[in-house]
Formats: structure tokens, sequence, C-alpha cells
């Protein structure tokens, strides 16, 4: 019989990564803080000559062997992707099988996996649709419909994803996509769902089509879990690491597995690399997304081995010194993918530069979701109404759409002389409950009016996260503003006593070290971290700072302030 509300327990816990809740995230914290000092000096460095991209990578490649072994070469890659907390809610993890061998690419009929951190919910709906048992019209389809998955179902023959099947057993102890999902668990927060998959005997084309059914947008990151060789003496696998560190690099496919053993899942990912995300639309080019308006950028982060004792060589320095060269080891590197469309570029904007010095950075804050915050700032429903319509103004004047003068934005201004009074504003534009844009600073700096104005066209066209907002679009947007109070000093001296004077879901909170490093979380993030001592930590995190730093004697500066947010929807 088929349980609905199956869910695959910890089957590593205690092995590969502790199975004590408190004392996984404490390892977890202290592994991702190595992985933001790597990240700070390869963003200083460059790599290879070019800095890295902005924003969270589409695609990672993370090595799946014990924490104690290869967590910092992926805690690497996942300090990269805290850039996209808030913004992505889904994870695609593809990971080899080890233990049961499958032909294909093997989803669970599970609709949960849980790790000593919680139960994190799996998107069964998109594993239906990639297996062609659910579309916009199910009237024609078969009975399996309606009902949940059933271990040793197939894809239909019609599906995205024809290699796609369920399959319970090579899930039951596998490892590989297990030990990424704690992490997952810490740089995403409470709202991520998974899709866990096993790659097995599969070509690249196969697997890089169960990928192309799964890509999603900004919300979905595709997590690739592969170690490099194994077991050969320390000296000979960095040669054979090197060379298939190299070959992915250059997508010089396929890996073989003797090189990698996560091989078919890297395989399926170079195959969306070289052929494209609609890779029938035009001849394949190697090298680029053929038929799409897209390039991907692939990075090389760091590697090591388990020989390293933790230490990883990022990408373009040396490896550390070899204590035993003849020590039998196996071999990790991370990877990082972005996905750019080729007419935006990944151009970061001056409006974004400026906020940054200001200490705002608008692409990595947690977005309002159109709750009222209420605190702060004296306005009533009226003033919402009036900041509503000239944002909306704003962005059908940037548009070119036809309105009467009078409803244009320097005549809503003029109206209104409150919209003359200084005020800082965050401008938050959502397509059918989805992100679309955000840009804001948070001290005062011009008027209310002219800050929302021209806020609200940079969330239309300047947020770098997302594609400029088109005319067609417009009336599928809702829009929402939330007005800064005036930061004020928490008098505190300690990071105790600020997380016993932190109001949740009411303080905006900006820290800084008083050497230039500065972050801000509005209220809002409160949804996503509602622990003052997390809420803390990730934006301590934000600004640079080690997480866990603790402090006794005013070393680091806090404010706080409020936010009225005015939204068009509940």
């Amino acid at each position: 019989m088929v349980r609905a509300d199956f869910v695959r327990l910890a089957a590593v816990a205690g092995a590969f990564y502790p199975d004590d809740r408190v004392v996984l995230k404490k390892m977890i914290s202290r592994q991702l803080d190595y992985g933001r000092e790597l990240l700070a000096k390869l963003e200083d460095d460059g790599n290879d000559g070019d800095s890295l991209p902005q924003g969270a990578p589409k695609a990672v490649i993370v090595p799946h062997a014990g924490y104690v072994y290869s967590g910092t070469t992926a805690a690497l890659a996942y300090a990269l992707l805290e850039r996209g907390r808030g913004t992505i809610r889904r994870a695609v993890i593809v990971g080899p099988t080890h233990r049961v061998p499958v032909r294909g690419v093997a989803c669970s009929s599970a609709v949960a996996f849980e790790t000593p951190l919680g139960t994190v919910p799996i998107d069964v709906a998109s594993e239906r649709r990639a297996l062609g048992l659910l579309s916009g019209d199910d009237a024609d389809r078969p009975d399996d419909v309606g009902g949940a998955l059933r271990s040793g179902m197939c894809a239909l023959p019609d599906a995205p994803a024809p290699a796609l099947i369920v399959d319970d057993p090579t899930h039951a102890q596998e490892h590989a996509v297990e030990v990424q999902i704690p992490f997952l668990q810490t740089v995403f927060g409470p709202d991520l769902e998974i899709v866990p998959l096993n790659a097995g005997d599969a070509t690249p084309r196969e697997v890089g089509d169960v990928l192309r059914a799964l890509w999603g947008g900004p919300e979905t990151v595709i997590v690739i879990s592969s170690d490099l060789s194994h077991y050969h003496p320390q000296e000979y696998a960095r040669e054979l690491d090197d060379e298939t560190i190299d070959a992915i690099a250059h997508r010089r496919g396929p890996i073989h597995p003797r090189r990698a053993c996560g091989a078919y899942p890297v395989n399926g990912l170079l195959d969306v690399l070289t052929r494209g995300l609609h890779p029938d639309s035009s001849p394949a080019s190697q090298g680029s997304a053929a038929g799409d308006d897209v390039a991907f950028d692939l990075r090389l982060l760091g590697r090591s081995t388990s020989g390293d004792d933790g230490v990883v060589a990022l990408a373009g320095e040396p490896r550390p010194a070899m204590r035993d060269p003849d020590e039998a080891v196996v071999g990790y590197s991370s990877f990082a993918i972005w996905q750019e469309s080729e007419s935006a570029g990944g151009v970061r904007t001056a409006e974004r530069d400026a906020a940054s010095r200001n200490g705002s950075d608008p692409a990595s804050e947690q977005e309002a979701s159109g709750h009222d915050a209420g605190h702060g700032v004296d306005r009533d429903a009226d003033h919402g109404t009036v900041l509503l319509k000239l944002a909306r103004a704003a962005i059908r004047e940037h548009l070119g759409l036809d309105d009467d003068p009078a409803d244009r934005p320097n005549a809503i201004i003029a109206r209104h002389s409150w919209l003359d009074e200084p005020g800082a504003s965050f401008v938050t534009l959502t397509e059918q409950g989805d992100l679309r844009g955000c840009i804001g600073t948070l001290e005062a700096y011009r008027s209310l009016g002219r800050d929302v104005a021209d806020h609200a066209v940079d969330a239309a066209s300047r947020d770098p996260r997302f594609m400029p907002v088109t005319s067609r679009e417009y009336p599928l947007l809702d829009v929402e503003v939330s007005v800064l109070s005036r930061p004020e000093p928490i008098a505190v001296r300690s990071r105790t006593e600020l997380e016993r004077a932190l109001k949740p879901g009411e303080d905006g909170l900006i820290l800084a070290d008083g050497r230039g490093r500065r972050a801000t979380f509005l209220p809002q993030v409160w949804e996503q971290l509602p622990d003052p001592h997390d809420f803390v930590s990730h934006l301590l995190a934000k600004a640079g700072i080690t997480p866990s730093l603790d402090w006794d004697h005013s070393e680091i500066e806090c404010e706080r302030y409020g936010v009225t947010a005015y939204a068009e929807r509940e």
C-alpha cells in the first residue's frame, strides 16, 4: 500500500554528519564561516583574473563525503548560495547511486526528507509533471494522476523527462543527496522544498533532460553531488583530479565514473551547459546554450582531498603541502554556475553599487511579503494609497504607457506636500506571488515622493536578478511600498543584550563594525528567521562578519528602525 505521508528518514546521520541537532548546526556554522572567508578572498583576488558574477549561482557541484572530510569544500559553494536566501525556495539535488543501481534517474515516493534539522517537503507536483503525470489538463491522464507516486512507476512516453522513474530502494540508504540537505536547510531556511534524485546508468542527454524539466527560474537551484577520484595515493589522486577538474571547467564531457563517482549527474549538467535548455530548438553548439537567449558562466571555486584535513585550495592557488604522498585519499571539488540572459549580461547597476555603499544590498534583502509591519512610521491608509499610486505611475511612465497628465508622478507629488518631506523606502514588485524586483535605501537623503518613484522604476528595470519588466507584464504586477523610520541606536554592549532587546517581527536592524562592514535586515526578514540569535547571525554574515561573533564591549554598532508596508494585496 502506498503511504501519502511517507517521510524518508535520515539514513547517515551520526555517520556522515552529526545526528545531534545542536552539534550539527555548530559544525555547519563553522564550515560556512570558513567558506565565507575563502569566498571573500576569491572575490578579492578574482578567479583566473575575473571577479565572480553577482547574485546566487543557478547550479553548483559539491562533494558528498563525511563533513569532516569534504564539508569545507562544499561550504565554499553554499556560502555563495547564501546570496539567494529569500529568492531560492527549491533545490533540485542530483546524486549518484552508491548502493542500489538503477537504470535512469530515480525520484522517491516520499513526500519529505528528514534530517536532525527538521523535515523538508518534496516538490511532488514538479516530479509528477516531469514524469508526465500532471499537466494543465489532467482529464485525459491515467488514474495515477490523482494518487501518490509509487515505487516502480516510470515516466509516460511523452513526458518531459523520459528517463525519470520512481525507485525507493535506491534512496533508502543513499548518502549523496542526504548530506546536502542540512546545508540547504541552513542556507535557505524553513521555506525550502527539494527534489531529491539519484542518477544511475543514464546518458548525459537523459540526465540533462531531467534537469531541463526541473530547471525552473530564480526560485530553483540545481545541486549536483559528486566526489572525484577514490583511494589513490594522494600525489597521484591530485593529478587525476586536476585533469577531471579541467575537463569539467572546459565542459569536456563525458566524465568517466572512475574519475568522479557522481559522473552521471555531472555529465547531465554539462549536457545542459553545452546543448542549452531547449536543445531541439536549434543545432547544438559546444560551449553555449544552443537555442536559448542565455549564457552559462562555469567557475571552479576550490578543491581538496580527504588527506588535506579540511584545507581547501582556491581556484588558481596551489594545493597545500601533502602530509603523506602515499596516503589513499578521496578527491573533492566545488563549482558554481551562473545563468545569465545574454541581453542583460549580469551587469551590476550603479544604483545597486550606491545602495551597497550605504549598507543596503537590494539583491540580497529579504523582500516584503505584503504584510503591514505597522511600526515606526505614522502614515494613514490614504498615504498608502497615494504611495502605491505613485509607484505605479512611475512604472507606467517608464514603460511609455499612456496616462492622464494629472496621474503622472510629478503631478502626484505636487498634489501632496508630505511627499516633499525626506523619506527612505523600498519598492517590491511581485507577479503571481513571485518576487519580480525589489530596490530601496536605508536612510532618507531625498524627498519621499522622489525616493518611491525612482525605486519603483529601479525595481522594474534595474534589479540585477531579473529581466526588466515589459509593458505586457505590467497588468500582472502587484506593488508594495515600505517606508522606513529613522534608524536609532540600540543601547546595548553585548550580543546577548542585543538579542534580548530585539522585537521579532517589528525591528529592522543595522549592524556595523566601525571598519566599513555594515548590513541591514528589514523587519520582514523575521518571517524567515524568527529566532533572534539566527537573525543576528545571518545579518553578521551578510556584513562579512563572522556569524558566531560574540562581543561584550560595544564592538558592534547596533541600530533599529521600523517599517510601514503598504501593499495592493492581502
